[in-house]
C-alpha cells in the first residue's frame, strides 16, 4: 500500500479526517489492478496501441473476469484467509466505476474526482485525454466562433479550446478577423460602387461545415485513422526523425481530435497540446469567387503557418539574434509588406522565428467544398460563403523552421513581387509525405513527373466533377503546392450518417492526406523538441557536478553562502528540462508510440537517478521549503501515484528550478507514468519488474531518509541539551529512537502491504494462487500439481518477479515482528526457524513408551500466547497488516499464508529450491505451534527436493524432522515409510550413528504392529535387491515392453535345464535383522502385461511359480547372497517380477518394474527331442511294388502318444500295414494314417507296408518327382518330468510336441546321363573321342563294364580304351564320369554309315544287381569335317606373287605390276578317298580358269587386262601384267588382289552348273610397302579408248 493515501496524517500520526473501520485500497493496487484488468479483457482498453509481442486474448494464464473474480473471492466454501480484506472488492468496485465514467463521458474532464478514481481511470487509459490521440486544428470560415471556447455537442471528441497565451498577445477575435478587415479596407472605390456579384449579394448563411466534418468523422470513422505508415520508402528525405529508437513501422490505430480554431501555445513545456496539422475548409463557387475571396484568405492562412511565429514587437529586440529573426523586420527597407505583416503590425506584433513563439506546425490540408450551381455534390445548402468572408477564427502562432528543422523555405523569386490574380505562391518544400493522385498536391516545380501527374485528372470524385470544379481544383493545386488539397463536396449533405460511393471516395482521400499531414507534423515537432533539448542539455554539466562525490564540499560551501539554498550558476533549469522532456514523451504517447515515450522517462532516470532526487529532497527539508500547493485535498504523493500529470506538473513548475520541493515524489510519478506506458505496450511482465524495482528502491530511500533525519535531529538535540546530565541524554535518545523505530515500522508496513498489493493486482492476469482446496473434486494428491512450472515463458517470468517480491515481503514481515516485540522478546518466526528447534533439545523417547504416553488421543495444538502486541500503524495501513500484529497467533498465521503463496509462485517460476527452503520454514513454524499433522504434510511434499539435488545432509535433516512430526502424531504407516527412507544408501554416509540406531529401534518396534500387515509395502531403500542368473544359458536377447517403456532381457533356456537364480540383498541398516522368508515371483509375460495394464501390482494369484527360501534368514549389514534353484517343465516366457521379503508383520515387495535395474526374464523353449525315424529303401524303382519299412526310436523322451502319416504323390500308392493279400488291390490309397502308442524312453516301434509305383505319368510336367512322405507327430515330456512332479512344487503343464519327417522317391532320370561328347583330330589319320557322364543314382553304384560303338570311317584302336581305372569304382550321386578313346580313320569304305555312336555302360549295386545303360553320343561335327577333307584335300589351291618394278612413285602416276601364278596343284591333284559323280579332277579335259584383279579395300586404281582366262594346259606358271595408280600419299601396304575360279562345267544332263566346281584358294605374296609421294603438277594426255597400251 502506498504511504500517501487520501487521508493525510499530522506529525503525531493523528488523522485529519475520519476513516472507516476497514482500510481502503492503495493507489498502487488500484493502478496495477486496473491495468491488468485492461490487459486481460478481450480488447485493449483506452487508445493504447495493441502489442505485437503478446496476445492477451489467447493468454494461457489470463484470469477470469471482474465479476467472476469477485464472486469466487466471496465464495462461502473458501477458508477465510488472515490476509484477506475488503480491499480487493473495493478495488474492483473502483475499477467498474472508472469504466462507467470512461464509457459515459469519454475524455471529458474528471477534475474533482478522488485520487483513487483518477488512478483507475489513468490505468485504464480513459483519463489522459491529451495523450490518447493527436490534435488537428480546423479553420472553418463557415462556422461562427465565440473566441473563447468552442465546444461541439455533436462530437464526442470535443474538448475545451486552449486559451491564448499571455506571451502571444492575440486579440480574442482572432487574427483572421483582423486580416479580413484589412482586406476590406483596401478595396478600390470602383469595386465599392460597382454592382456586387451574385455570390456577394446573397445572404451570408452559415453552413457550419466544421460540425458536419467532425460528426461524420466521429460517427462513420470513430475519429480514428488506421494503418498510419511512419516510414516513407519512396523518398530518401524521409520526414520521420531517424532517432526513433524502437523503429516502429506503422501505427495500427491513431485517434484524432478535431479542434476549431485552436490558439497556439508558445511554451516548450506544452508543445504537446498544439495541433499536428491544420485543416482549412474553403467553400468556393466559381473562379471569380476564388480570385476575390478564397485565394487571399487561404494565402493569408498559409503565410501564417508557413511563415514566422507571432510575438510582441517590443520583444523582438530582446530575442536572440540567432533564434529570432522577424520575417517582416528582416526584409530590406522599402519592400512592400504582405497582408499578414500588415495585420500583425496593427496589433503591435511581428512574425518571429524564435522557438519561444510556439510550435504550431506548418502542415495543412485544404478541404475544397464546391458550392453553387457548378458544385459536383448533390444536395446541401445553396448559399455561398467566401473563403474569407465569414468568421475566420483565431490567429495562428506557428513558427517556420529552416532547412534543419524540415520546414518550408520561401523563395525570393522575382516573379513573386508582382503577382496578378492568376499568380501563385512559389515555394519549395522538404516534406516527403506520399498520397494518392486524387488528393496529392505536394508537387515541386522542379519535378517533371509530379507536374505531369498533376496535369492529368486524378481518379476519384474530381474525375466526375464539372469543368468549373476541375478548374478550381487545379488552381488550388497550383497556388498552394506545399499543402494538400482534397474535395469534400459531400459535407453539404443533409444526412451525415449515410455512406455513398462518392462519399467513400472523397473521405478515403481525405483520411489518407490527413494521416500524411499528421505524420509530417509529428516529424517536425520531434525535430524541434530535439533542438530544444540539446540546447537545454548543454547547460546541465555544472548542475550534475554538484551532486557528485568529489564536489560535495563545494556544494556544502555554496549551501552555507546561500542560507541553505543551492544557486544555479550555470543557469540550468531542471524543472523546465523535466517538463520539456515529458512533453516529448506525451507527443510520442499521442502518436501511439509508448515505447518511445518510455525511453524519455528512462533517459530522465539516467540523467538524475533516485539518489539524486533523495538528496534534493533532503536539501528541501533542511531548507524548510513548503511543498504545499493548491491541491489541498490531495497530497503530492497521491498525485504522483495516481498519475495525475496535470496537477503534478503544476507542482513541478512551482517547486523551483531544481525540483527541490517535489523531488521526493518524482520517482513515484515517473513510476506511475512508466507503468501506464508498459500497459499500453502490452508488457505485463515488465510492469511487474518495474514495480519490484520501484518498491525496493523506494523502501531503501525511505530508510535512508529516516536515518538521515534521525542524525540531524540527534545533532540538534545534543546541541540543545548541551551539558545536561546523562539521564536527560539517555531519555532524549530513547525517545528519538522510539520515533525512529516507529517510522521504520511504518516503512516496513508500507513495503509489506505494497508487495502484497502487486501480487493481488497481478492475479487479474496471471495465475498466482493455488487451486481452491475446498472445491469439489479436489484431492490432497493434487498438491503435486503445485510443483509444475508455468507453461509459458511469460508466466514463468511473471511468477519469478512476484516470488522475489513476496520473499522481500517475508523479510519485511519478520522485521516488523522484531520491531513490534522489541529487544526483550524473541520473534516467534525467528525462534521457530533457528538452527536448533526447541523440540530437538528434549530427550528421545522410544516408540513404545511414546505410544503409552500418548494413548489413543492425538496431540492437541499448543496454546499460543494471546497477549496483545503494542505496535502503532498509520490509519491508512492495510487492515490485514494491522490484524497480523494483534498477537503471536495472527502473526504466525500471516507468515504461514504469505510463505505458502511464495512457495506456490516460486514453483510456478521454476524456482523449486527457493520453494523448498520456504516450505522448511513453514514446517518449523507449524511444529512450534504444535500442528504436527500439518507440518508432516508440508515436509512430506518437500522431502524429495533435496534428494533431487543430492544435498544429502539437508535431505537427512528433512527426513529427521518429518519423523519427529509423525512419531508425535502417531501415524504408524507414515512413520514406517519415513524410517525406511532414512536408511537410504546416499544418506548412510551423513546419518549420525546414534540417530540411525534410534531409528532402527523404532523400525523394529513398528513392524511388530498389526497395523503394518495390511498395506503392501513397496521397495524401500533400506534393503536393495538385485536379481541375476547363475546358470549358463543358450543365449540372451532383449524385447521392448511398451506398457512399461522398458526392455526385457531374456535368457534362452530349455525345458528340463537346471537353473539357479542369485538374489543379492544390500542392507543399509546399522544392525543385522532376521526375516521370516524371501520369495521370488515368476510371472508369465502375458499375465505380467495384463497386471500392469490393470492395477500394476503383482500378487500371488498372478504368479506362475513362487520360489522361496525358508526361515530363519539373517540379513547382515552390507551385501547378502541368496540362491533359488528351479528346473522348468513348461515352455513359456517368464518374468522375474517381484521379490518379497517378509519381516515379522510387514512384507516388502521389490517389483522389478519399479526398480532402476534391468528387467530379467526367461525364454524357456521346448527341450530338444531325442526321437528318430528310419525309412527304407532309399528309393523306389518305377513300375514295381516294393516293401517299405519305418522304424521309430523314442530316445530319452517320454512319449505320451502320436500318429504316423504316409502321404504318396501322383503315381504312388500305399496300403495300410497288415492288409490281407486277397484285398490288396482294393486297399491301395494315396494316404494312410497309423496311430502311434505311448512308450517309455529307449523303446522302438517298427511299421511295415507296401508301396506301388507306376512308370507312366498323367501329368504334363515330366520333371515332377514321385515321392512318399512319412510324418510322425508325437507328444512328449522331459525325462525328468516324473521326478520333478513328485515334489509337488511345479504346476502341471501340457506336454511338448514334435514332428519328424522322412521321404523316399522314385528314380525319374536314368542312372547315367550324357553331359557332353566331343572328338578332335590329333594326327593325320587319328581322332580322340571324349565322353562325360553324370551320375543320378541316390546311392553309390559300381561301373562293371563299358563299350563304344562308332560308325565308319572311325574305329577304336586296339589299345585305344583309356578308361581301365574306372572299373569297379563306386560312383555317388552327382559325380561326373569322363571316358576317353583313341580312334583311327579307315579308308576301306567310301560310303557314309547311317549308324550313330553309342556308349554302353553296365552298373552294379551292392547286392550284385546290374543295370545296362545305353547312351547315344553326338559326334556329327567330326564326321562332317572328315567328309569335307576327303572331298577337297589339296586339289584346289594356287599360289600367286605380286611383283612391282619400282618402290616409290607419286599420286596419280601409273605403276607396273605383274602377278606370277603357280597352277601346279590344279593340274596334278592327289588321289581322292571319296568318289564324285562329276569332278574337275576326273579323267577328261581340264577346266579353264578365270582370273580377276580387284582393287577394293586398297589404295590403288588398277588398269590393263585385269580379267581374263588362263589355259592351264600350256604351263604351270602364268604371268599377268597390269598397272596400278596410287590414290593417296604415304606408305601403302594394301595392294590389288587376284581371284581365281573355275568356269562352270557341263553336267550329264548338258546344263552348266557352278555348284559342282570347288572354289580355288589363292595364297598371295605381296610387296612389303610402296611409298607414294604427293604430286605438285600434273600433265595428262587424252588418248582413244581402243588404243593399245604403250
Amino acid at each position: 500500500m502506498s504511504p500517501a493515501a487520501n487521508i493525510i496524517t499530522d506529525d503525531e500520526g493523528q488523522s485529519s479526517k475520519s476513516s472507516s473501520s476497514s482500510s481502503s485500497p492503495s493507489l498502487l493496487r488500484i493502478c496495477l489492478s486496473a491495468g491488468f484488468v485492461s490487459q486481460s479483457s478481450d480488447g485493449t482498453h483506452g487508445n493504447a496501441a495493441p502489442s505485437t509481442t503478446s496476445s492477451h486474448s489467447a493468454s494461457p494464464h489470463r484470469r477470469r473476469s471482474i465479476d467472476s473474480t469477485t464472486s469466487s473471492s466471496s465464495s462461502p466454501k473458501r477458508k477465510k484467509s488472515v490476509m484477506s480484506s475488503d480491499e480487493g472488492t473495493k478495488t474492483l468496485t473502483l475499477i467498474r466505476t472508472a469504466q462507467g465514467i470512461a464509457r459515459s463521458s469519454g475524455a471529458a474532464p474528471v477534475s474533482g474526482k478522488d485520487p483513487k478514481t483518477l488512478a483507475a481511470l489513468s490505468a485504464l487509459g480513459h483519463w489522459s485525454h491529451s495523450h490518447n490521440g493527436v490534435t488537428v486544428n480546423v479553420i472553418d470560415p463557415t462556422t461562427q466562433s465565440t473566441g473563447g471556447i468552442t465546444y461541439n455537442q455533436a462530437s464526442p471528441v470535443a474538448v475545451p479550446a486552449t486559451p491564448p497565451q499571455s506571451g502571444v498577445g492575440v486579440a480574442a477575435g482572432g487574427l483572421f478577423k483582423t486580416l479580413r478587415g484589412d482586406l476590406s479596407d483596401n478595396k478600390s472605390s470602383s469595386d465599392a460602387n460597382s454592382n456586387p456579384p451574385s455570390w456577394e449579394s446573397n445572404t451570408q448563411q452559415k453552413l457550419n461545415l466544421y460540425s458536419k466534418l467532425s460528426s461524420t468523422f466521429s460517427e462513420l470513422y470513430s475519429s480514428t485513422l488506421h494503418s498510419i505508415n511512419l516510414h516513407n520508402k519512396t523518398n530518401s528525405k524521409s520526414n520521420i526523425p531517424l532517432f526513433l529508437r524502437t523503429k516502429p513501422q506503422s501505427v495500427p490505430k491513431l485517434p484524432v481530435k478535431l479542434k476549431l480554431q485552436q490558439q497556439p501555445i508558445s511554451t516548450a513545456e506544452q508543445w504537446h497540446d498544439n495541433p499536428y496539422c491544420h485543416i482549412y475548409i474553403a467553400c468556393c463557387e466559381n473562379v471569380d469567387h476564388y480570385r476575390a475571396k478564397v485565394r487571399p484568405a487561404v494565402r493569408a492562412f498559409v503565410n501564417q503557418i508557413e511563415g514566422s511565429g507571432i510575438m510582441s514587437q517590443e520583444n523582438v529586440e530582446l530575442a536572440s539574434p540567432t533564434s529570432a529573426t522577424a520575417s517582416g523586420g528582416g526584409k530590406e527597407k522599402g519592400k512592400k509588406k504582405t497582408a499578414n505583416e500588415k495585420a500583425l503590425a496593427k496589433l503591435g506584433h511581428v512574425a518571429s522565428k524564435s522557438s519561444e513563439a510556439g510550435n504550431f506546425g506548418s502542415r495543412y490540408i485544404i478541404v475544397f467544398v464546391p458550392v453553387g450551381s457548378g458544385a459536383s455534390s448533390s444536395g446541401g445548402a445553396s448559399a455561398t460563403t467566401a473563403g474569407g468572408g465569414g468568421n475566420a477564427g483565431g490567429g495562428f502562432g506557428g513558427f517556420r523552421a529552416g532547412k534543419k528543422g524540415g520546414g518550408v523555405i520561401v523563395e525570393n523569386n522575382k516573379h513573386n513581387n508582382n503577382m496578378d490574380d492568376n499568380a501563385s505562391v512559389a515555394t519549395t518544400t522538404t516534406s516527403s509525405s506520399t498520397h494518392d493522385g486524387a488528393s496529392s498536391n505536394n508537387h515541386s516545380q522542379h519535378n517533371t513527373n509530379a507536374a505531369a501527374a498533376a496535369a492529368a485528372y486524378p481518379p476519384g470524385p474530381i474525375a466526375h466533377s464539372s469543368k468549373e470544379v476541375k478548374e478550381l481544383y487545379h488552381k488550388f493545386l497550383k497556388d498552394f503546392p506545399n499543402g494538400r488539397t482534397v474535395i469534400l463536396g459531400t459535407l453539404l449533405d443533409a444526412d451525415v450518417s449515410t455512406i455513398s460511393p462518392l462519399k467513400n471516395q472523397e473521405w478515403k482521400a481525405f483520411l489518407h492526406n490527413l494521416g500524411g499531414a499528421v505524420v509530417d507534423g509529428f516529424g517536425d515537432r520531434v525535430r524541434r523538441y530535439d533542438e530544444e533539448l540539446r540546447r537545454l542539455d548543454s547547460k546541465r554539466a555544472a548542475f550534475v557536478r554538484k551532486f557528485s562525490g568529489e564536489h560535495s564540499k563545494m556544494m556544502v560551501a555554496d549551501k552555507k553562502k546561500t542560507n541553505g539554498h543551492l544557486e544555479e550558476e550555470s543557469g540550468f533549469d531542471l524543472s523546465h528540462f523535466f517538463l520539456v522532456k515529458e512533453s516529448l514523451a506525451f507527443t510520442y504517447e499521442q502518436m501511439q508510440l509508448p515505447g518511445e515515450a518510455k525511453l524519455q522517462y528512462e533517459e530522465l532516470n539516467a540523467f538524475l537517478p533516485e539518489e539524486a532526487w533523495r538528496q534534493l529532497a533532503q536539501q528541501a527539508s533542511a531548507g524548510g521549503e513548503d511543498d504545499s500547493s493548491d491541491t489541498a485535498m490531495m497530497s503530492p504523493s497521491d498525485l504522483a501515484m495516481a498519475g495525475d500529470w496535470e496537477r503534478f506538473r503544476k507542482l513541478i513548475k512551482s517547486s523551483g528550478r531544481d525540483l527541490r520541493g517535489v523531488s521526493s515524489f518524482v520517482p513515484q510519478y515517473m513510476y506511475s507514468r512508466e507503468v501506464r506506458l508498459l500497459f499500453q505496450m502490452g508488457s505485463p511482465v515488465d510492469v511487474l519488474n518495474r514495480s519490484k524495482e520501484f518498491l525496493v528502491k523506494e523502501y531503501r530511500s525511505k530508510l535512508l531518509d529516516v536515518a538521515a533525519d534521525f542524525g540531524q535531529r540527534w545533532k540538534k538535540e545534543i546541541e540543545r541539551i548541551g551539558m545536561s546530565s546523562s539521564e536527560h541524554i539517555l531519555a532524549a535518545q530513547s525517545k528519538m529512537k522510539q520515533d525512529r523505530l516507529k517510522k521504520e515500522a511504518e516503512i516496513e508496513a508500507w513495503a509489506l502491504s505494497s508487495c502484497w498489493d502487486v501480487k493481488c493486482a497481478a492475479e487479474h492476469y496471471f495465475t498466482l494462487s493455488p487451486p481452491d482446496t475446498t472445491s469439489e473434486g479436489w484431492k490432497k494428491d493434487d498438491d503435486a500439481a503445485m510443483a509444475a512450472a508455468a507453461p509459458t515463458v511469460e508466466g514463468q517470468d511473471a511468477a519469478r518477479c512476484i516470488a522475489e517480491l513476496l520473499e522481500f515481503a517475508i523479510l519485511r514481515l519478520i522485521r516488523l515482528g522484531d520491531l513490534a516485540l522489541g529487544e526483550e522478546k524473541v520473534n516467534p518466526i525467528r525462534r521457530a526457524t533457528s538452527e536448533r528447534p526447541a523440540d530437538t533439545l528434549k530427550p528421545w523417547v522410544p516408540w513404545k513408551e511414546l505410544r503409552k504416553q500418548r494413548g489413543s488421543m492425538s496431540p492437541e495444538r499448543k496454546k499460543n500466547n494471546s497477549e496483545a502486541w503494542t505496535i502503532n500503524f498509520s490509519p491508512d495501513a492495510s487492515s490485514w497488516v494491522r490484524n497480523a500484529f494483534s498477537n503471536s497467533s495472527t502473526y504466525e498465521d500471516t507468515y504461514l499464508e504469505l510463505a505458502k503463496a511464495a512457495v506456490y509462485i516460486n514453483r510456478r517460476a521454476g524456482r523449486f529450491r527457493f520453494a523448498s527452503r520456504l516450505e522448511d520454514h513453514r514446517a518449523e513454524v507449524l511444529i512450534s505451534r504444535g500442528e504436527y499433522n500439518l507440518a508432516a504434510d508440508v515436509l512430506s511434499n518437500n522431502v524429495g527436493a533435496c534428494a533431487r539435488d543430492q544435498w544429502n545432509r539437508a535431505h537427512y535433516w528433512r527426513i529427521f524432522r518429518l519423523a519427529c512430526c509423525q512419531r508425535v502424531s502417531g501415524d504408524v504407516l507414515a512413520y514406517l515409510e519415513t524410517l525406511t527412507q532414512s536408511f537410504n544408501p546416499r544418506l548412510s554416509s551423513v546419518a549420525p550413528k546414534k540417530t540411525a540406531s534410534l531409528f532402527q529401534n523404532d523400525l523394529e518396534a513398528l513392524i511388530t504392529d498389526a497395523a503394518v500387515a495390511e498395506p503392501r509395502w513397496g521397495a524401500f531403500p533400506f534393503l536393495e535387491t538385485e536379481l541375476s542368473i547363475e546358470s549358463e544359458t543358450a543365449g540372451k536377447s532383449s524385447q521392448p515392453l511398451p506398457f512399461l517403456r522398458r526392455k526385457l532381457s531374456k535368457y534362452l533356456t530349455y525345458v528340463g535345464d537346471e537353473l539357479r537364480f542369485s538374489l543379492s540383498i544390500n542392507s543399509h541398516l546399522p544392525r543385522a535383522i532376521s526375516v521370516n522368508g524371501i520369495r521370488l515371483y515368476l510371472v508369465t509375460l502375458a499375465s505380467y502385461e495384463q497386471v500392469y495394464r490393470g492395477n500394476g501390482t503383482v500378487s500371488e494369484e498372478d504368479a506362475f511359480r513362487i520360489l522361496s527360501i525358508d526361515a530363519p534368514i539373517t540379513i547382515e549389514p552390507g551385501k547378502n547372497q541368496f540362491s533359488f534353484p528351479w528346473q522348468p517343465m513348461t515352455y513359456n516366457v517368464y518374468v522375474l517380477a517381484t521379490v518379497e521379503i517378509q519381516w515379522k508383520e510387514a512384507s516388502f515387495f521389490y517389483d522389478s518394474a519399479l526398480l532402476r535395474k534391468p528387467l530379467v526374464g526367461l525364454d524357456i523353449q521346448p527341450s530338444e527331442p531325442t526321437q528318430t525315424i528310419e525309412l527304407n529303401p532309399l528309393f523306389l524303382i518305377p513300375g514295381h511294388v516294393q516293401n517299405v519299412r519305418l522304424v521309430f526310436h523314442s530316445g530319452s523322451d517320454i512319449i505320451t502318444g502320436g500318429a504316423v502319416t504316409l502321404i504318396c504323390s501322383e503315381g504312388l500308392q500305399v496300403v495300410p500295414p497288415k492288409t490281407d493279400q486277397s484285398k490288396l488291390e482294393e486297399a491301395w490309397r494315396d494316404e494312410c494314417v497309423i496311430p502311434l502308442d505311448a512308450c517309455e524312453p529307449g523303446k522302438k516301434i517298427v511299421i511295415t507296408t507296401l508301396v506301388k509305383s507306376t512308370s507312366s505319368r498323367s501329368g504334363n510336367n515330366a520333371d515332377d518327382v514321385q515321392e512318399m512322405m512319412a510324418k510322425v507327430e508325437t507328444s512328449y515330456r522331459h525325462k525328468s518330468y516324473d521326478s520333478v512332479m513328485e515334489k509337488g512344487e511345479e504346476p502341471d503343464s501340457n506336454p511338448m510336441k514334435t514332428l519328424l519327417e522322412a521321404m523316399v522317391t522314385t528314380l525319374d532320370r536314368p542312372a547315367l546321363a550324357v553331359d557332353g561328347s566331343e572328338a578332335f583330330v590329333f594326327d593325320e589319320d587319328r581322332v580322340m573321342v571324349n565322353v562325360s557322364l553324370h551320375c543320378n543314382t541316390p546311392v553309390p553304384f559300381f561301373v562293371k563294364e563299358w563299350n563304344l560303338d562308332l560308325p565308319s570311317p572311325l574305329v577304336v584302336e586296339e589299345d585305344g580304351d583309356l578308361n581301365k581305372g574306372m572299373f569297379q569304382h563306386a560312383i555317388p550321386e552327382g559325380d561326373m564320369l569322363l571316358f576317353g578313346f583313341k580312334c583311327l580313320r579307315a579308308d576301306d569304305s567310301d560310303e557314309p554309315s547311317s549308324e550313330r555312336p553309342i556308349l554302353r555302360v553296365v552298373l552294379q549295386d551292392d547286392f550284385g544287381k546290374t543295370f545296362l545303360q545305353v547312351l547315344p553320343l553326338n559326334l556329327d561335327d567330326i564326321y562332317k569335317q572328315l567328309r569335307k577333307e576327303d572331298e577337297y584335300a589339296e586339289l584346289h589351291n594356287a599360289t600367286a606373287e605380286l611383283v612391282c618394278s619400282i618402290k616409290e612413285g607419286s599420286v596419280g602416276h601409273p605403276v607396273p605390276f605383274v602377278y606370277n601364278l603357280n597352277l601346279q596343284s590344279l593340274i596334278s591333284p592327289k588321289a581322292r578317298r571319296s568318289n564324285m559323280s562329276v569332278s574337275v579332277a576326273s579323267e577328261g579335259p581340264r577346266p579353264t580358269v578365270l582370273y580377276t584383279i580387284i582393287s577394293e579395300g586398297s589404295d590403288w586404281i588398277v588398269s590393263g587386262k585385269v580379267q581374263g582366262l588362263i589355259d592351264s594346259k600350256r604351263s604351270d606358271i602364268v604371268s599377268i601384267p597390269f598397272r596400278g595408280i596410287p590414290t593417296r600419299s604415304g606408305l601403302l601396304r594394301h595392294f590389288p588382289e587376284i581371284i581365281i575360279e573355275y568356269l562352270p562345267i557341263t553336267t550329264l544332263s548338258g546344263s552348266l552348273s557352278s555348284s559342282l566346281t570347288p572354289p580355288i584358294t589363292v595364297l598371295t605374296k605381296t610387296p612389303e610397302r610402296f611409298k607414294s609421294l604427293a604430286f605438285t603438277n600434273s600433265l595428262s594426255l587424252a588418248v582413244p579408248q581402243d588404243l593399245e597400251e604403250f
